[in-house]
């Protein structure tokens, strides 16, 4: 039985005339391989054609015989006649008849297999490239067919019978007719196969596997998509929820949907950075977005300092002064803790959502006005992270771990060096190689201190080859700054560059480890230097137990993190 490409089909374009033939082709010997509707494009201006062909095609059936040549076979089957040696078609269901060309339609594929063949391996110009065609339901007058139809390439009903002494027929007629062409050895016929059946599988680059974790990480989860619902109907609400579980999405989405030219919304977070960030990348015609000083100094005019633009911000909202929105919605809410009464009170009328992490508390304030809202809702559910991050960022901020989505990537390394010096060459490095290995854009990274470093540190001078740094992210720039500035924002790869263990004791060290962590999506480096540090102090506060083992790789085991290696572009020693 020959090799069917495919095997089997119910697909004939409703045509039994087709499925005729496919049936009768499939018992030729098992060395011939035939493929059913092989589909064509013009190559365009990859390869010079001498010949016009159309834009696209198809041929039914192309016949590869290793001994003889490779055949186009094109099939007509219906009522079919010929007029002034035009062949005509009726289409038996709506009666309608057209003009057919079945002998240039298969001469236009064969040729086009020919230079396609020819331009991969030009040996194989030898091999005899013909076609013939197949009238299955019918016996056409051979004593009187036009001069582009020879009888012997000519196929008709009785040759659905005997489909191999057709074939050896058509061939035959063209080896008198080009009797150059040879047959192909095995080699050769590897070569034609691979050309007309391609055989491969898709091996995702580093960068679609990156972007395939990307499009599943900004789904919104089932749980956002309810309570976005559920707040529909609540005018003033209070969201927790830890970092990664989709705050801002949801906040940016309750905007959107509040704004309107009657309904003007303030935005209001605490950074710059994030601000930025928003105003950029989701600019609503009704939606304003501002930090709290930045709204205080709008609000308070022009001059005087910002505590005065603050006391002026008191006096409007506790005045009930008139302002120029409707609705407020705070982002990073737990930043806010002493004003949010205040802006309740205000905004009483309208609608009023505070979003917030109790776990990212940087600043001393009170939760009790957010404990004591009505309505308080709870999103659990991280969606920012991979599994392998979120796990070191929430044992980081000694957290349990929440629920996520289930994605895996990269394990979070720890990197520890000797010097700042080496912890800033490292870092450049990484930075470096993200960009050369794994096709990150500069704007996907970010460099996270967990404190400011000082003017003369390594960390305030470092020049990565080829990226350009700043200070605020911006496009076509890594972001270099504090993760308390970074708050709110996210970045597909983040390197810690000061990780200091030495503070592992201090819970305002940890939660500001945790947020740095828990800022990227796919990939962390924490870098600690070894001078002035031992692990041991650090693996007993993680793992909360005076057994622990006191080395570095137990303390990045701990956090969930693989210790590095080392090597020439790490100068990373196990200690």
């Amino acid at each position: 039985m020959a090799n069917m490409i495919p095997s089997s089909t119910k697909e004939f374009h409703d045509s039994r005339g087709e499925e005729k033939v496919f049936y009768a082709l499939r018992g030729l010997p098992d060395h011939i391989t035939v493929i059913h509707s092989l589909r064509w494009l013009h190559p365009g201006h990859n390869l010079k054609l001498d010949k016009r062909i159309g834009a696209q095609g198809e041929g039914d059936f192309v016949i590869f015989d290793p001994k003889q040549g490779i055949m186009v076979i094109e099939v007509k089957g219906g009522e079919i006649w010929c007029e002034r040696g035009e062949w005509h078609q009726k289409n038996r269901k709506t009666g309608d008849h057209k003009v057919i060309r079945p002998e240039e339609q298969a001469s236009n594929t064969a040729y086009r297999i020919r230079e396609e063949m020819i331009d991969r391996a030009p040996h194989l110009a030898k091999l005899l490239f013909c076609h013939a065609v197949w009238f299955p339901e019918g016996m056409p007058d051979r004593s009187n067919l036009p001069f582009n139809c020879p009888s012997d390439i000519v196929l008709d009903e009785e040759d659905i019978f005997r489909p191999g002494q057709a074939i050896d027929r058509a061939f035959a007629h063209w080896r008198h007719a080009l009797p150059n062409r040879g047959q192909a050895n095995e080699k050769e016929a590897k070569a034609v196969l691979n050309a007309l059946a391609p055989s491969f599988s898709l091996v995702p680059s580093v960068r679609r596997s990156v972007e395939e974790r990307e499009e599943q990480l900004v789904q919104m989860t089932r749980e956002q998509g309810r309570i976005v619902t559920f707040l529909d109907e609540q005018h003033h609400a209070a969201i927790h929820g830890a970092a990664g579980t989709g705050k801002t999405m949801i906040a940016l989405e309750k905007a959107r949907r509040l704004g309107g030219p009657k309904d003007q919304v303030l935005f209001l977070c605490y950074n710059n950075a994030l601000q930025r960030h928003l105003q950029q990348f989701h600019k609503h015609p009704h939606v304003t977005f501002a930090t709290f000083h930045g709204l205080a100094r709008e609000l308070a005019g022009p001059g005087g300092s910002l505590d005065d633009a603050e006391r002026k911000l008191l006096d409007l909202l506790v005045d009930d002064e008139p302002l120029p929105y409707d609705h407020l919605i705070v982002d990073e809410g737990q930043d806010l803790t002493d004003w949010l009464e205040f802006f309740g009170n205000r905004f009483r009328d309208g609608t009023f959502y505070v979003f917030y992490d109790r776990n990212q508390i940087m600043q001393a304030g009170n939760l009790t006005w957010l404990d004591s809202i009505p309505c308080r809702l709870v999103l659990s559910r991280n969606c920012r992270n991979t599994d392998e991050i979120a796990r070191v960022a929430y044992r980081a901020g000694g957290l349990n771990v929440s629920p996520t989505l289930g994605l895996s990537g990269p394990k979070p390394i720890l990197h520890v060096v000797d010097t700042i010096e080496d912890a800033a060459r490292l870092t450049e490095k990484l930075l470096v190689s993200a960009r050369e290995d794994q096709k990150a854009e500069p704007h996907e990274m970010a460099v996270l201190t967990l404190a400011p470093p000082p003017e003369d540190s390594p960390l305030s001078s470092m020049s990565p080859q080829g990226l350009k740094l700043s200070r605020d992210p911006t496009e076509g720039s890594v972001s270099v700054m504090t993760a308390w500035r970074f708050k709110g924002l996210e970045a597909r790869i983040v390197i810690v560059p000061d990780v200091d263990f030495s503070e592992a004791g201090d819970t305002k060290w940890r939660n500001r480890l945790y947020v740095a962590c828990s800022r990227a999506r796919q990939q962390v480096h924490l870098i600690a230097i070894s001078a002035g540090q031992n692990p041991a102090s650090a693996a007993m506060v993680f793992s909360d137990s005076d057994k622990a083992r006191r080395t570095w790789r137990a303390l990045a085991k701990q956090l969930g993190a693989e210790l590095s290696q080392g090597g020439k572009d790490d100068p990373v020693q196990e200690h």
